[in-house]
């Protein structure tokens, strides 16, 4: 016992010590996991207005930012912790039959992707406006948690919700989007801004990136999760956030390149570039999109593209037709090509643009030429 004690009362120096700055949020809830036996710990808030939040140590983006778009609503734990009003320790058998685990798209889809997270043990807890389950995890080879794992995390986790509680009430300072009018500045720009967190949802836009989600033309909020609004466009978006906010946490250190996604106003795509936010400590964790419309600009010549790209004169007027959001199919028909000379024709601007994706085409071509 007296050694369980000495390890709670460091993993609760290492919890505080994230507001005060001694050490990081991240640190802090690896800790969580390290002293409870899990392979993930992760925090997730479900305000009483239906709002979701969460983030997780190891820091996985990808991980995050799916389940939120995906598989929070699928969650039948969750649904019923705040449907039935369940507190204190929960482990999926208690809310769940086998019959539903066994048709369950979180565990027969999500935790294909990420099996460290079968096993889980939640501590369910009213706070912060809403119910907060910190949760650990690990994987159906290491069985369930046991008595004192769970215990640990029944005393550790007041502390974690009043530690969250505390960041939010800390003063912002220097280098933190606040507290140098960062907001004020982006919210003056033509162009659209959209910051968000590590688990994809969106913490601010401006007026024009607003109109652009509120009418889903190319980007909408899916409970409160930024997506883009044309399916063939989701996976590129969703690969620029992930790769942007692990830019953010250190993990990279090359942002993702522009990408242009699809629209339903016009045939003209939006140009978007990624940045981190210029914040410190674990603010750092947060992604900047920069979203250009270019309906109403004029695009450029097919000699024009041929100068800034170095690209043949058949694959330059290609590259015009993809900026002026023609689809390839389209263009060989208007052209009198085969579908095959077309996009063999696209594998040589993708080749000598270093991009892989159609998308990233048509956003570097974009920045080449000025457009």
């Amino acid at each position: 016992m007296a050694a369980s004690a000495s390890v709670i009362e460091d993993t609760l120096s290492c919890l505080y010590g994230s507001v005060d700055g001694s050490n990081s949020w991240a640190s802090a809830m690896g800790r969580v996991a390290a002293v409870t036996g899990a392979d993930r710990f992760t925090f997730n808030s479900v305000g009483h207005d239906g709002s979701f939040h969460h983030d997780s140590a190891p820091f996985d983006p990808e991980g995050l930012i799916m389940f939120a778009q995906d598989f929070a609503d699928k969650d039948l734990r969750l649904q019923r912790i705040v449907s039935q009003r369940r507190r204190g320790l929960i482990h999926t058998g208690d809310v769940m039959t086998a019959q539903e685990i066994a048709r369950c798209p979180v565990h027969n889809e999500f935790y294909r992707l990420f099996p460290e997270c079968w096993n889980a043990c939640i501590l369910a807890l009213e706070h912060l406006g809403g119910i907060t389950a910190p949760t650990i995890q690990r994987r159906a080879s290491k069985g369930d948690f046991s008595p004192e794992e769970s215990r640990i995390l029944e005393v550790l986790g007041p502390h974690i919700c009043r530690v969250v509680e505390l960041q939010a009430l800390v003063p912002v300072g220097a280098g933190s989007l606040g507290g140098d009018g960062i907001i004020a500045a982006l919210d003056g720009l033509d162009d659209g801004i959209i910051i968000f967190d590590p688990a994809g949802f969106v913490l601010h836009m401006n007026a024009p990136a607003r109109a652009i989600v509120v009418a889903k033309d190319g980007l909408e909020l899916t409970r409160g999760v930024l997506r883009a609004s044309h399916r063939d466009s989701q996976p590129v978006l969703f690969q620029m956030m992930t790769r942007t906010l692990r830019v953010a946490a250190g993990l990279d250190v090359e942002l993702p390149r522009p990408i242009g996604l699809r629209r339903t106003s016009n045939a003209r795509p939006l140009i978007v570039r990624a940045f981190v936010s210029p914040t410190g400590k674990d603010a750092k964790r947060i992604g900047v999109l920069k979203i250009q419309d270019r309906a109403s600009w004029q695009a450029p010549t097919a000699e024009t593209v041929q100068a800034a790209t170095g690209l043949t004169p058949a694959e330059a007027r290609l590259a015009v037709a993809l900026l002026d959001g023609e689809s390839v199919i389209d263009y060989a028909f208007r052209e009198g090509l085969s579908e095959h000379t077309a996009r063999s024709h696209l594998k040589h601007i993708r080749s000598k643009l270093g991009v892989t994706r159609q998308a990233n085409v048509v956003a570097v071509l974009a920045r080449l030429c000025g457009f």
